[in-house]
C-alpha cells in the first residue's frame, strides 16, 4: 500500500523541540513521550545532523494521544465557536497530556 504523504519535516521539528525540552527537563519529556528518563537523556545528546535521519520516515510519528471524547469535545467547540469551552479545554490540557498512566500527575 503506497501512501502519498510526507510528515518527515514535522517529525524532525517535533524531535528537535523534544530534544531541546529534554535538555531542560528530561523527566517531563519522559512523561510526555512515554519513554524512560534514560532514553530522554540519550535524546539530549543527539545533534541536529544525527536527528535528520528521521526524515527518512515519511508517515507521522505523532499520533493523537487523547481519547475520542476529547477530540470530539475540542473539535465541536472549535466548529461551533465556543471560546469558553475552548478555554476550559486549554486550561486542562496540561493535566491530560502530562499525566502518567493511571492518571497520576505527581
Amino acid at each position: 500500500m503506497k501512501l502519498d504523504f510526507d510528515f518527515s519535516d514535522i517529525n524532525l521539528q517535533y524531535l528537535l523541540r523534544t530534544r531541546d525540552l529534554a535538555r531542560q527537563d528530561p523527566e517531563v519529556v519522559a512523561t510526555l513521550q512515554g519513554i524512560s528518563v534514560e532514553m530522554a537523556h540519550i535524546l539530549t545528546q543527539t545533534t541536529p545532523e544525527e536527528l535528520t535521519h528521521i526524515t527518512r520516515i515519511k508517515p507521522p510519528l505523532l499520533v493523537p494521544r487523547q481519547e475520542a471524547w476529547w477530540w470530539e469535545r475540542i473539535l465541536n467547540a472549535i466548529r461551533s465557536g465556543q471560546p469558553g469551552e475552548i478555554d476550559a479545554i486549554v486550561e486542562h490540557v496540561f493535566l491530560i497530556t502530562s499525566s502518567k498512566p493511571g492518571g497520576d500527575v505527581s
